[in-house]
């Protein structure tokens, strides 16, 4: 295997298949790759593209077209991402593209990153800077830029308005050379990515006059390759396309270009319209060993950061919701949820709309974010309820922290089988509502006094019952 199929843990069998399919001649035109969210995928499917038009063999040196690849700028490839989730930069490929290697450089990286925070272009300096660890790039720059939990309008996407700035600082000598490298790749999108908000709408499948800030995915496939290889499109989180789009792209998987491939990356494959998914080949992955869950912590997370080994766990054996865990605060969101509880088993109805209020005001503004935030803390009131049933039968416990682990205790005498069960059923059902366009802020009330009602008794259960009616 080359560097890229090296570089993704865990589904060998799978990789390895991928990998003799796209060097044989029965590589199809249309693929979904399908599995729980942070498996690989992504990463399966960026070098899948790669091995497709690959020309360099199986040498050290890699050809134009691999490197054009790995940096995302590569004339054939356009990957559909959704703008709103992190975009991850691993701290120590940043380092080398920005020449900065050696014994000094994680130094002359940390004076970087100060620099360009003393020069006013960041609010903090990114997190960790003597760390080998990664950094949600994309969510840093955006906040300094728009405000926190904010996303900006598509036409800040466009490369160029951001970078001109830059660009005119670095020429009047206000910045480094390493400086402006690190804010172009913080700032700019590489060539071949194109970014959607929430939903892909029509336009990204087929041409409009009103819509020029996308290559539609049509057009792109219309032109033959100037490269002499294959084009390939990825869309990422497929089942976010608009009936309208999938209605639309269903023409080309019908009458697919010639030297061309699709691959559609979800979490599930039943999401898609059935007459998309019997014109393109299914892969199935799968979750992580825990062997390789812990191999890919150490390979992403290097050292240990505070709240590794629950944010392990949280994960779910999936590498991608371990970054995406690790970067937040999930041992104090833990504590906001072990409060809930405790305020539950001592009657306490305040605690209810306590905890659905540092929710709300965690998430900000932007609906995105409030809704990101929302699915990340009904999700650990979930995994709270799961290690007391746990503590119930008499299971071990996957929480290190002795406070956190004496207070499930607790819980564990409070609430019976029964009632937790039926209070995960509640959540699972607001985490679904969560995705719709409906009021967080009352979906939160309405959710937690809910659980509140099966937990508990007397005004739980009048407030719970109140608050429906009210709907």
């Amino acid at each position: 295997m080359t560097d890229a199929w090296q570089g993704i843990i865990g589904n060998a069998r799978v990789l390895e298949a991928l990998r003799r399919v796209a060097r044989s001649e029965t590589l199809g035109h249309a693929y979904v790759f399908a599995g729980p969210d942070g498996c690989g995928k992504l990463l399966a499917s960026l070098a899948f593209a790669r091995e497709i038009n690959c020309r360099c063999g199986e040498p050290s040196e890699a050809c134009e077209s691999c490197k054009a690849l790995d940096t995302l700028s590569h004339l054939e490839v356009l990957l559909l991402v959704d703008a709103n989730k992190p975009r991850w930069l691993a701290r120590q490929p940043l380092m080398r593209r920005l020449g900065l290697e050696g014994p000094d450089a994680r130094r002359l990286y940390a004076e970087t990153v100060v620099g360009i925070y003393e020069k006013g272009y960041l609010d903090d300096p990114m997190p960790g800077v003597e760390a080998d660890a990664v950094v949600d790039g994309f969510t840093l720059v955006t906040d300094h830029l728009f405000g926190r939990g904010s996303v900006p309008s598509r036409e800040c996407y466009t490369p160029g308005p951001v970078s001109e700035s830059i660009r005119r600082a670095f020429d009047r000598g206000d910045l480094t050379e390493a400086e402006f490298g690190l804010l172009r790749e913080l700032y700019e999108l590489p060539l071949s990515v194109m970014p959607y908000r929430g939903t892909i709408p029509l336009a990204y499948i087929t041409p409009r006059k009103d819509w020029k800030f996308t290559r539609p995915i049509q057009t792109f496939l219309s032109v033959r390759s100037m490269l002499g290889g294959r084009k390939v499109v990825i869309i990422d989180d497929a089942e976010k396309m608009t009936a309208q789009a999938q209605n639309c792209l269903l023409k080309t998987l019908e009458e697919p270009p010639p030297d061309s491939s699709l691959i559609l990356v979800t979490p599930d494959a039943r999401s898609l319209f059935p007459t998309i998914i019997s014109r393109c080949q299914v892969v199935n992955f799968e979750r992580l060993t825990r062997a390789e869950m812990d191999l890919a912590a150490r390979a992403l997370m290097a050292g240990e950061p505070t709240g590794l080994a629950l944010a392990t766990v949280l994960a779910e054996n999936c590498p991608g919701k371990l970054l995406e865990a690790a970067g937040d605060n999930v041992t104090g969101r833990l504590r906001a949820v072990k409060d809930f509880f405790t305020a539950l088993a001592e009657g306490r109805l305040q605690g209810v709309f306590s905890f659905s209020g540092a929710v709300l005001r965690d998430a900000g503004s932007h609906r995105k974010k409030t809704q990101q935030t929302l699915r990340q803390m009904l999700e650990l009131v979930v995994f709270w309820i799961t290690e007391i049933l746990r503590t119930r039968q008499g299971l071990p416990g996957r929480i290190e922290d002795d406070e956190l682990r004496r207070e499930i205790e607790r819980h564990a005498r409070r609430f019976d089988d029964a009632a937790l069960l039926e209070a995960s059923k509640v959540i699972e059902h607001g985490l679904g509502l969560a995705a719709l366009n409906v009021d967080l802020g009352l979906l939160a009330n309405t959710t937690l006094l809910e659980v509140a009602q099966v937990l508990g008794a007397g005004a739980f259960g009048e407030a719970a019952s109140a608050s429906r009616s009210g709907n």
